[in-house]
């Protein structure tokens, strides 16, 4: 039996792996574009201030590696071309030119997705970059290197534009970000937001909010970036406004894609096509607060998809499932760690959900315990029900609250649930209550005026 997987990173080589420990005699064959088969795409904004000390050090494996494992890494190869119906790839070695084809008789779409570079004049100008894989750090790198750049601009307010804002200030360069949305952390509610915007300003970050950049100027190489009626001087720009999932070839080939644009697949993430699974970031599913169908590209969700995706082509048989996502995500910028999971207020309200929410400030261990710290915290329920819908927090320790109130999601739990949850309690490990106690008090005292017709404040 012979099974192909288009793409590697995350999904692509978790799928493999699996695969491979299931079927020993299985015949696998990995085609992936970039020169890394499988890298730590997280870690790139990292890499690129020297926080990560090597490229290596996002290097997961090598085809080397997988050869070990019998598992045969194709690198600087694409795939163009899918025939369904005779189950042949055409393939170009990028490399040297050459075309070719083969065969699968049971393939893996983990095609992944790419970033997002607006058609924005000026946008081929040297010195204008996005981020999206190792050699985009590479590029990146060797510029800074040439050029010594002192001062940057980020286009884009989400979590690639801010973590890549506080590693490029860690250069030393002067820094700003511009945003066409009306805040950055888009995600979250409008009290994360302004926490992160603090942030920036407190380390001497330009922030610009509710701007469209017009043009980036230059003559070879980027001096300026236009916005409304303003013109930055710049050296260096980062284009991080999002990515898109990379479907075209799944698409030619005949696959349905779903309502987000990514791959429809079910459960067991088999596509519409017999013999064909897909998985990563070129496929959707479904969130499992709201019910309804999410693209949400996150390396972990891969990794789980790819592990789904890689069991059920070696057996064949619907051997695993992925039930769904919660959107559960972290990031940092400077000394503000942000979590989320679940839906937003806004989400919530979109996904017809009437919405009844509380936020406080706590403190991330015994108060009088030497270096406590604050963290916010704001948990939204489901007013019919009381069933929590979602959590954002900002400040410190927010990855211990995001993954307690993900749990909460991920088993259905109401307020009151969290009111008595038994947590670990220490001085240096956190408050006699937990925030997550203390907010979700908080919210059951909105819930008990409302059944008291009393209107609760917001």
């Amino acid at each position: 039996m012979r099974l192909v997987i288009l793409g590697g990173v995350a999904a692509g080589t978790k799928a493999a792996s699996r695969a491979r420990r299931l079927d020993p005699e299985l015949e696998i064959t990995v085609y992936q574009e970039e020169p890394e088969p499988s890298i730590s795409e997280c870690g790139l904004p990292y890499l690129l201030s020297g926080v990560v000390g090597a490229r290596e050090n996002l290097i997961a494996r090598t085809p080397e590696k997988f050869a070990e494992k019998d598992i045969e890494v194709l690198v600087r190869h694409r795939v163009e071309s899918v025939d369904v119906a005779s189950k042949t790839l055409s393939v170009r070695d990028l490399s040297t030119g050459e075309a070719f084809d083969d065969t699968y008789e049971r393939l893996i779409i983990a095609t992944g997705a790419r970033a997002v570079l607006p058609p924005i004049p000026g946008a081929d100008l040297d010195g204008v970059f996005k981020l999206r894989f190792l050699t985009d750090t590479d590029e990146i790198g060797r510029y800074i290197e040439e050029r010594s750049p002192g001062k940057a601009t980020i286009v884009g307010g989400g979590y690639i534009g801010l973590e890549v804002a506080e590693n490029l200030c860690a250069l030393g360069m002067k820094v700003s970000l511009i945003e066409g949305e009306d805040r950055v952390a888009l995600a979250y509610g409008p009290e994360v937001s302004e926490n992160v915007e603090a942030e920036l300003e407190a380390n001497d970050v330009g922030v610009y909010t509710g701007e469209k950049v017009a043009e980036f100027t230059g003559e070879g190489h980027v001096r300026s970036v236009r916005f409304g009626d303003q013109e930055l001087d710049t050296d260096l720009v980062i284009v991080g406004v999002g990515v898109s999932p990379n479907v075209e070839l799944a698409a030619e080939a005949g696959m349905e894609i779903g309502p987000t644009g990514a791959i429809l697949v079910d459960r067991n993430m088999r596509t519409s096509i017999p013999d064909v699974w897909a998985a990563g970031d070129c496929v959707e599913t479904t969130n499992l607060v709201s019910g309804r169908t999410a693209w949400v590209p996150l390396g972990d969700t891969a990794n789980q998809m790819g592990r789904v995706a890689g069991t059920n082509a070696a057996t064949g048989e619907e051997t695993l499932e992925f039930p769904g996502v919660l959107g559960t995500g972290i990031f940092k910028v400077f000394d503000l760690n942000v979590g989320k999971t679940g839906l937003s207020e806004k989400e919530a309200e979109e996904a017809g959900f009437e919405v009844v929410s509380a936020g406080s400030w706590a403190h991330d261990r015994a108060g009088y315990y030497p270096g406590a710290q604050r963290v916010f915290l704001k948990l939204i329920a489901d007013r019919a029900t009381g069933r929590l819908l979602g959590a954002e927090a900002s400040g410190s320790s927010t990855d211990k609250l995001i993954d307690i109130c993900a749990t909460a999601l991920w088993g259905r739990l109401s307020y009151p649930d969290l009111v008595n949850i038994d947590l670990a309690y220490a001085p240096p490990y956190g408050p006699a209550l937990s925030p997550v106690i203390q907010v979700a008090t908080i919210l059951s005292g909105k819930f008990d005026r409302a059944r008291e017709g009393v209107r609760a404040t917001e």
